[in-house]
């Protein structure tokens, strides 16, 4: 007798398996079609003509699309591969075979109703008990934009590469005049008045900086290939990022999402906390959030709503840290005196910090203070990494609200 189980890849079945049989009960891909089985798609399918080949339905797409999310799963790419390798996609999909081209297309064309969607999914899982009231988890991550930092430039930046573009097409039609004389072998059979390929990508590069030019002020930075993303620090490294936004609740189900191009948390928590109350139709009485959500200005407004926060000092863990304690402390901004009657700042080495002038951040006024003497200081290492050293006040607040930016 064998040790082991036969196996024949050519056995046949009398009666023929169906995709349904390799999907168990409990299966998430069962629920995730039930659910999208119910949506009302109509939106999405007045986008479609008749004429030309069949498209995928849309709930064949949002299935391959939610079932991805919900395991991780992002890319068009790798979502097609799965339709055509796992038994769970090829269930949902119902043997269809979609191309990444064909995902990435219709999560483009269809994102609002994809966010109604979602919405739609929340409800279900609250009916579900899904989703317990009271915790509330926010937190960020920053996400590479699809753009080089090179290519963010303030309007003086974009000036001077518009010159060596320019530069660059006079070159190019000198090297075409040079060799007109061999225009048939160049050519061939075309009709010979075809732009070279390295002059057409110029003049389009020349057309997409001189339109960004006309659009620009003078000191904003802006991507040429990403207008929208900002250079933004993550793992020490500045290039264009967004800054995502997460609400999740103890039962890990995202409840709110917010996406912008603003390096600092702060400014978002409360608009995350109302899109997810919004969303779900309840009240979340405890909120908790990373540390990089922690201003007066969040707290003051959380307490003002009734709810019982859990957010983190920024300050609290920099100031634990040896160095932080040994070398410092002695320069942090509560040692900085503020004269009212002068208005101006004194350093603990008796320096003066003047008045420069306003900024806005966040929708937020501050006045910015810059020291005028910090060239000569001996110590200035240890108070700032800047040529100076600046303290923004916030207008109409509380001293306790000054910020710095070193």
């Amino acid at each position: 007798m064998g040790k082991f189980k036969p196996y024949d890849r050519e056995q046949t079945y009398l009666f023929p398996l169906t995709l349904d049989e390799f999907i168990k009960d409990d299966h998430l891909a069962r629920v995730i079609d039930e659910i999208i089985e119910g949506f009302d798609t109509t939106n999405v399918e007045k986008k479609y003509s008749y004429p030309g080949q069949k498209s995928y339905h849309p709930k064949i797409l949002l299935k391959i699309l939610f079932y991805g999310y919900s395991i991780g799963i992002r890319s068009g790419r790798k979502l097609s591969t799965e339709c055509e390798s796992d038994t769970a996609f090829m269930f949902l999909s119902c043997m269809q075979t979609p191309d990444f081209r064909t995902i990435n297309d219709f999560r483009k064309d269809n994102i609002k109703e994809i966010e109604s969607y979602f919405l739609e999914v929340l409800k279900i899982c609250q009916n579900l008990g899904m989703i317990k009231v009271g915790e509330l988890y926010i937190d960020s991550t920053k996400i590479r934009a699809n753009a080089s930092v090179k290519r963010t430039k303030d309007k003086a930046g974009y000036e001077k590469w518009l010159a060596q573009v320019e530069e660059e097409i006079k070159e190019i039609l000198k090297e075409v005049e040079e060799i007109d004389a061999k225009e048939d072998t160049i050519y061939g059979e075309k009709r010979g008045d075809e732009l070279p390929k390295k002059l057409q990508s110029k003049e389009v590069l020349k057309e997409k900086i001189s339109s960004l030019i006309q659009e620009m002020d003078d000191k904003k930075k802006v991507n040429l290939t990403d207008k929208d993303a900002k250079n933004i620090k993550s793992g020490g490294v500045i290039k264009p990022n967004y800054n995502c936004h997460a609400s999740v609740t103890e039962d890990e189900i995202i409840v709110a999402s917010k996406v912008s191009n603003n390096a600092s948390d702060s400014g978002e928590l409360i608009n995350v906390l109302d899109q997810a109350e919004s969303n779900t139709q309840k009240d979340f009485n405890e909120p908790i959030a990373d540390s990089g959500y922690g201003t007066y200005d969040n707290y003051e407004e959380l307490e003002r709503r009734g709810k019982n926060v859990y957010i983190p000092d920024q300050a609290y863990a920099k100031e634990q840290k040896r160095k932080y304690k040994d070398k410092l402390n002695l320069y942090d901004k509560s040692n900085f005196i503020y004269n009212k009657d002068k208005d101006v700042f004194i350093c603990p080495k008796g320096k003066v910090l003047i008045y420069k002038g306003k900024s806005c951040e966040d929708s937020r006024r501050y006045k910015v203070y810059k020291g005028i003497e910090c060239s000569n200081c001996k110590v200035k290492n240890l108070c700032t990494k800047a040529k100076s050293r600046i303290i923004k006040k916030e207008e109409g607040k509380r001293s306790e609200k000054e910020q710095l930016q070193d």
